[in-house]
């Protein structure tokens, strides 16, 4: 059920509570962000409510030091998860405590002494996190989409907060969350977290709309000849590509929406990479299984090409 890495690149596995406390195996496809409201390395309770991972600030190295607790496919006990209402630690989500604190009253308390408030991340910060949120995507899928609101705290704060997602609404989301987001729970971290910086910085916004696309006439792609792609390519041998014109538009779409990394070539090669990313797009509409294997059908393609605004698709 698990695939790509499990473990973060350089996280250290000292404090590892997997071999602890039971977990499930689950297939990645939503980051929730928490903040732990300390200015060190919790003990999560022994690990009994532990996340995946944990990034400490080294402030004066300038960089987050990652801890891992669980694999990034096994679900991990930092949420509230309710007898009789929807999964929570376990829907699919790799959870990750940030080192330090939402709360301004708490920011104001500590002044001087070296800690992070969410509201106000310096730049180091944010490079490291969405070198995560990429790396996140890159070999899991996670899109680096958000499309929620993130109120500050304390507003932020309890089931009635105005951003707490409906059952419905968490169990079909996919990308980047909060703590403050996920139903059952009350907690209001991590605050105003600069989420769209992040994932601007991860890439999410490196494929802009060509200026005056809304005027110009929009490339028309084959959806048959987009298929024959797909099936075919993967994995791409020697150079040699199908229907490149045709899959070129598809994959400035998904980088558009966050699906590709912007270090990806639009080279017209329907390859592993792209099949991967198709397949996190189609998770995102709600597909699952069998129906999510990357390979486009005329229903996700259409929408990829009315979200993404940069192509039109013909039979």
């Amino acid at each position: 059920m698990s695939t790509g890495p499990q473990k973060y690149p350089g996280a250290d596995t000292a404090h590892w509570y997997q071999n602890t406390f039971s977990s499930d195996a689950m297939e990645t496809n939503v980051v929730v962000w928490h903040s732990t409201e300390g200015t060190t390395l919790p003990d999560y309770d022994g690990g009994s409510t532990a996340p995946n991972l944990t990034a400490v600030p080294d402030f004066k190295a300038q960089k987050l030091v990652w801890y891992q607790h669980f694999d990034i496919d096994r679900s991990s006990r930092a949420l509230v998860n309710l007898t009789g209402g929807v999964e929570t630690n376990t829907l699919n989500v790799v959870q990750v405590e940030i080192v330090g604190t939402c709360d301004p009253g708490i920011h104001k308390k500590w002044g001087s002494t070296a800690h992070l408030y969410m509201a106000d991340l310096p730049a180091w910060v944010i490079r490291d996190l969405a070198d995560f949120a990429r790396w996140a995507h890159d070999n899991h899928g996670v899109p680096l989409t958000s499309g929620v609101s993130w109120k500050a705290y304390s507003a932020s704060y309890g089931a009635d907060n105005g951003v707490r997602m409906s059952s419905s609404h968490w169990e079909s989301f996919r990308g980047h969350c909060g703590h403050q987001h996920v139903p059952e729970n009350l907690h209001g971290d991590p605050g105003a977290f600069p989420m769209a910086a992040i994932l601007a910085k991860a890439g999410a916004n490196a494929v802009a709309v060509p200026a005056g696309s809304a005027g110009a006439v929009k490339p028309k792609v084959s959806l048959k000849n987009v298929v024959a792609a797909a099936k075919a390519d993967p994995p791409v041998r020697q150079g040699k590509t199908s229907h490149p014109a045709d899959v070129k538009p598809v994959e400035a779409a998904l980088r558009k929406l966050g699906y590709l990394g912007a270090a990806y070539a639009t080279d017209g090669a329907y390859g592993t990479t792209t099949v991967a990313a198709y397949a996190a797009y189609q998770r995102n509409l709600g597909y699952s299984g069998k129906d999510a294997d990357g390979i486009p059908g005329a229903t996700s393609l259409k929408k990829l090409a009315a979200a993404s605004g940069l192509f039109t698709v013909t039979a």
